[in-house]
């Protein structure tokens, strides 16, 4: 059972009848991805089944965007008839794209008076993991700047309760809004909801701000999570997801047991790069960093790298571009061969714990049979 199943078993209950749950706050987090620029454009409040219905209008064929905005679509049309959604109040919808940023966030009043922030995170593929790197060394980025003035903004003197929330580097961006945003704001924040996104540099990470919001954190990552196993995370919650590798990182695949999520243990590959990445982290300065991140997306461009996936494939290409490239320093290039040797090192002891744990298997059969 996956979220569209949720829907279709609880659509019927509002939300009076049946309240806010971890399924709904993921399928909030991921609402905010949906195409909105054009459908606010006559009014500034809609609720979900106008919304729907807007965005079906301006939007009617075949959809080509990228993985997490399609998937945001489909949602919005999908939940548009149900008792339990439709009647959603969607406002205070801000987006901002350009060379420097992008931020999107919109606000989801579910009940009277009761707000789901959610704030907009990349794709999963690898041109959309840019900012996510970014944040190892970078704190407040420009995205962490826009998401607690978002909230300073409309709710300072607002009498809502609030839950704050997003997937991916939206999750982040929910994470850091709260605890940056003013006094007014945090005491009116019950809980905050990051969906699979990265964690917090290690100053951030041990600072009161972080310490006093603990109680109302939830980190929700798959099994084969990747993107939330950056930077430094706590209040893990476990889920378990129906694929491997980078395709974990989308909501869908992430298994519902009746209303809420299948709780689990992380995967051996999950662990592995968890330990890897951290090591790496922790071996280079914030300029190696910083230089990394610009190199790793120019080195991918030219090998056509879309996923994780793709980089054992391609492994011999990307150290070709990186050993041969006369614009990089001899540590950057340490730095970035380091980076696809974790990798490859997870996946291949991936791959050997996998076979191990089919062997045993096995004779667990032959033996009782």
């Amino acid at each position: 059972m996956n979220i569209y199943d949720y829907i279709d078993k609880y659509g019927m209950y509002s939300f009076l009848e049946k309240e806010i749950n971890e399924v709904d706050y993921v399928i909030f987090s991921f609402l905010s991805y949906a195409n909105f620029n054009e459908v606010f454009l006559e009014k500034k409040s809609l609720t979900i089944q106008e919304a729907g219905r807007v965005h079906l209008g301006l939007y009617p064929s075949k959809d080509k965007n990228v993985i997490a905005v399609k998937e945001g679509n489909k949602l919005i049309r999908y939940i548009k008839d149900t008792n339990r959604y439709k009647n959603c109040l969607l406002y205070h919808h801000v987006y901002v794209g350009n060379n420097e940023v992008q931020f999107g966030a919109i606000s989801i009043e579910y009940l009277k008076n009761k707000v789901y922030v959610s704030f907009e995170g990349t794709d999963q593929l690898i041109s959309g993991w840019k900012e996510n790197f970014m944040l190892s060394f970078e704190f407040p980025t420009k995205s962490h700047k826009l998401a607690y003035q978002y909230l300073n903004k409309y709710y300072t003197f607002s009498n809502k309760q609030l839950i704050v929330g997003g997937h991916s580097k939206g999750g982040n961006l929910a994470l850091v809004g709260a605890m940056m945003a003013n006094f007014l704001v945090k005491s009116k924040i019950k809980k905050v909801i990051n969906a699979d996104g990265p964690g917090l540099l290690d100053k951030e990470f041990h600072s009161r701000d972080y310490q006093k919001l603990l109680s109302k954190y939830i980190h929700i990552i798959p099994n084969y999570s990747i993107v939330g196993l950056f930077l430094n995370h706590s209040n893990d919650v476990v889920v378990e997801s129906s694929v491997k590798g980078v395709l974990a990182h989308d909501v869908v695949y992430w298994n519902v047991e009746d209303d809420h999520f299948k709780k689990v243990e992380l995967s051996y590959f999950t662990k592995e790069l968890d330990r890897e990445i951290a090591k790496w982290y922790h071996s280079f300065s914030d300029t190696d960093k910083e230089d990394f991140v610009k190199n790793l997306m120019d080195i991918f461009e030219k090998a056509d790298i879309r996923s994780i996936d793709d980089i054992k494939q391609h492994q011999k290409k990307i150290l070709d571009f990186i050993y041969e490239s006369k614009d990089m320093s001899a540590t950057t290039k340490k730095v970035l061969s380091d980076f696809v040797f974790m990798v490859i090192k997870c996946i291949a002891n991936t791959k050997k714990e996998e076979w191990k744990t089919s062997l045993s298997n096995m004779f667990k059969v032959n033996l009782w049979n």
